[in-house]
């Protein structure tokens, strides 16, 4: 079988990273069931092996989209199909994280210095019924707290969901936000239909 050049080189580039980072590969042997419970240890020791400041006293992790990408890889949910992700890559690399049975409200996830954001795009203010805009920035303004783990807000002319998260969360955490985001734009949709254009 041939392998796939481009696919061996990014491969080695990715070793490489690795290396760089004072990371060493090591073959393990577990039971089946216990797949899981070494890529969460695998995940966080390449976490623990990138932290190098302090922030009032508490380790603050150099973490890149592409170490994100990398621990959401490992994940049971990822590996058995339910959230599928890929990396776009731009002036801020973005993280396209897709739910599934949520398919049409795509989660994106960017990696700042001191915190993980992520945002699903709801519509656009042409979407919104003529003279309901301020009607339904109150509703939403009353709704943030009932939204578990999202709020939101408007970025140019669109309507978004978000939730912001440390970037020293758990793995487990980030993937709670973002399945938690994904089907709460489903509840924002039903909660504002009265007010947007069908």
């Amino acid at each position: 079988m041939v392998r796939d050049q481009k696919s061996a080189e990014r491969q080695q580039r990715a070793r490489d990273k690795k290396r760089t980072l004072g990371l060493v590969s090591m073959q393990v042997w577990v039971p089946a069931w216990g797949r899981k419970a070494i890529r969460d240890l695998e995940g966080r020791l390449c976490a623990n092996s990138t932290t190098s400041e302090t922030k009032d006293g508490q380790l603050m992790a150099k973490v890149t989209t592409d170490d994100l990408v990398g621990r959401l890889s490992a994940t049971e949910e990822v590996t058995n199909g339910e959230i599928a992700i890929q990396k776009i890559d731009g002036e801020t690399p973005v993280i396209q994280a897709v739910v599934q049975d949520v398919d049409e409200f795509p989660v994106m996830i960017t990696v700042g210095d001191e915190q993980i954001l992520t945002i699903a795009d709801l519509w656009g203010i042409d979407e919104v019924k003529d003279g309901k805009i301020g009607e339904l920035n109150a509703v939403l303004l009353r709704a943030s707290l009932p939204v578990p783990l999202s709020s939101f807000s408007i970025m140019g002319d669109r309507y978004v969901l978000f939730g912001a998260l440390s970037i020293n969360s758990d793995v487990t955490e980030i993937v709670e936000e973002i399945t938690t985001l994904a089907n709460n734009t489903l509840d924002a949709l039903e909660f504002c239909k009265e007010y947007l254009r069908d």
